[in-house]
């Protein structure tokens, strides 16, 4: 049976979801959709059949859709999908997606409109919410950036302001212990020294945490060889394990590349957490130590997987995840018996991930605990590192009475300085400030400015910007001392064209060498040989016996030689049966002290180098 065209039409216009309608030439409507009757709160075609907008819209809506259907009347253009906020009479405002047409007879001609619209209310409010949610989402980020910056700048003043005056502690410290000789008294020092080291190692560790955080950390990739880095972290501990009364097992794999590119300083930081912790909570039975290495099918890199495994105290499953958050660590754990700030795993997480790792924990209380890393994508470095096989360590230093123009506002810091360097044939001239450094600088034509950043009245950056910017005064080496010891800070020194960084505490031997970069000087060049200091560098390549004979064989002085054979190598002795790390430690500091007595600046440094490794 045939159906004509009204029943198709009458068909569409009841029962299709969206609203129809036919207009005449003065837009009053001559048909409509059921929905547009509905939407209109009518209950039949009828009661809308000869009306136009203005009797149920709001004049705001109905003048602009009249607008519209005049101009498509007189044009012949349609408007095809605009969307239209409809505003009723006494109704809730509803938005639509509408299309209207010109409306033609059978001779072509312009008889009126018709349309459909589809409602889009619960798009646009959903839209609306979006919208919301991005400017409370960026408004939550700006909030989060300064918060972030603040605690950057928070953490960055806390830096300085503790800083400084351990400046003063550890450098005054260093220097009372070369002028004791009751041995009471010199370990009252040495307390004094490796408290301010404890603080110090703290503040880094904050500063870890801030520059993870910030993305900026920077990793400092150089090659390594990895089955001595192991082997000296085994080496480290294995006298602190047996002193404990452990066992202590080691399974490095072989076929370990011979070198990889990897941040050995944050890679010793991971190991010395996980090994150290697990010494700390293992009180019988074994730590071990696994080490291999899973070569890509180029060979030109691994996954570099090692596990620490302990007998110890063990992890609640509640707590394995909880002990990787700052300053958090297992609830069952004796805090005043173990001690601890709950940032070494912390820290530790975050540097694996940084290395494009993982760490995860597998532990039962009781029986122990084992942590495993795997580091992905470790590149294969076809350089080996190795350590020079001539070396020559340059005695007493003597610069030829040079002018130094100290700028600091911190008295303790300008006497220190005072202190450290009147010893090496230097004039010191004071400033407490930019200003006052600017006109000493013009009066004096100093040799060297040595420069505090955060000063009142004048600044360390502008300072330098003024000194570099006269003719006069722009060739001076300028050395930044600052107690700062964030990333940014750095980069901003750098632009303001200073010639050297050194931050506080400032250690004599790394002042006295950037000296030697700027300032004319002689020293007697005294030749000893390398391996004694390779031996310390590395903790444990060779033997303590052979560090003996090399330090007899090398060419000092008689006191000199007295006095390493008789402190020295009983300190190094002693580190093979009592706690390794603090033996080390203290072994560094006679090393520091034998430097400053005789004032030879790179015995200083072997000092601080081995202090670096006990990091």
């Amino acid at each position: 049976m045939a159906v004509n065209d009204k029943e198709l039409l009458d068909a569409l216009l009841d029962n299709i979801p969206d609203s129809i309608y036919f207009k005449d030439l003065k837009s009053k409507f001559l048909r409509t959709s059921k929905e547009l009757v509905k939407r209109l709160g009518l209950d039949n075609e009828k009661e809308v059949i000869g009306k136009t907008d203005f009797d149920f819209f709001t004049e705001e809506h109905a003048s602009q859709a009249f607008k519209d259907e005049q101009e498509i009347i007189k044009t012949g253009k349609p408007i095809i999908n605009i969307e239209e906020k409809e505003t009723y009479k006494g109704k809730e405002d509803r938005w639509v997606l509408t299309t209207k047409m010109p409306l033609y007879n059978k001779e072509g001609k312009v008889v009126g409109t018709f349309g459909i619209s589809r409602d889009i209310t619960d798009k646009k409010k959903i839209e609306q919410q979006l919208v919301e949610e991005k400017i409370k989402a960026e408004e939550l980020a700006k909030k989060a950036m300064e918060a972030g910056r603040l605690k950057s700048e928070f953490l960055a003043n806390m830096s300085h302001e503790i800083r400084t005056p351990m400046n003063a502690i550890l450098g005054f410290a260093e220097i009372l212990k070369d002028q004791l000789a009751d041995p009471q008294y010199i370990k009252y020092v040495d307390i004094i020294l490796s408290s301010g080291k404890t603080l110090l190692d703290l503040i880094n560790d904050i500063l870890d945490i801030s520059k993870i955080e910030a993305g900026k950390m920077e990793l400092q990739y150089r090659a390594v060889k990895p089955q001595e880095l192991f082997m000296d972290i085994a080496k480290i501990f294995s006298e602190k394990i047996q002193t404990k009364g452990l066992e202590f097992f080691t399974e490095i794999d072989e076929k370990l590349p011979k070198a990889i590119l990897v941040d050995e300083v944050r890679l010793r930081q991971i190991l010395f957490n996980l090994v150290g912790n697990a010494i700390k909570f293992t009180s019988k039975g074994y730590i071990e130590l696994k080490v291999k290495g899973i070569y890509y099918p180029d060979r030109s890199k691994i996954d570099l997987i090692f596990s620490v495994k302990d007998t110890g105290i063990g992890i609640p499953e509640e707590d394995k995840k909880e002990i990787f958050n700052y300053f958090q660590q297992s609830r069952h754990i004796d805090v005043k018996k173990y001690g601890g700030t709950g940032l070494g795993l912390a820290i530790t997480k975050k540097l694996v991930n940084l290395m494009n790792g993982e760490i995860e924990v597998d532990s039962t209380v009781g029986k122990g605990s084992t942590f495993k890393v795997i580091l992905k994508n470790v590149a294969v470095s076809s350089i080996e590192s190795t350590y020079s096989q001539e070396e020559i360590i340059k005695g007493r230093v003597r610069f030829k009475n040079q002018k130094i123009l100290v700028t600091d506002d911190i008295e303790s810091n300008r006497l220190l300085l005072n202190k450290i360097l009147s010893v090496y044939n230097l004039r010191i001239l004071e400033a407490v400030n930019g200003k006052e450094a600017i006109t000493i600088a013009q009066r004096n034509k100093p040799d060297l400015i040595l420069m505090d950043l955060r000063m009142p009245e004048m600044d360390g950056y502008t300072a330098i910007k003024i000194l570099k910017s006269d003719e006069n005064l722009n060739k001076i080496p300028i050395i930044v001392l600052t107690a700062s010891a964030m990333k940014d800070d750095e980069a901003e020194v750098k632009k303001i064209n200073c010639d050297g960084y050194i931050r506080k505490p400032v250690r004599r031997a790394e002042l006295i060498n950037e000296l030697k970069k700027f300032l004319a000087y002689e020293e007697e060049a005294i030749p000893i040989l390398s391996q004694s200091s390779k031996l310390i560098e590395k903790t444990g390549e060779q033997s303590y016996e052979k560090a003996s004979t090399q330090l007899k064989n090398a060419i000092f002085s008689e006191q000199l030689l007295k006095q390493l054979r008789e402190e020295i190598l009983p300190s190094l002795t002693k580190a093979k049966k009592e706690l390794i790390i603090n033996d080390i430690e203290e072994t560094a500091s006679k090393i520091k002290s034998i430097g400053n007595q005789y004032n030879y600046p790179e015995i200083l440094n072997w000092g601080d180098k081995l202090l670096k490794y006990c990091l």
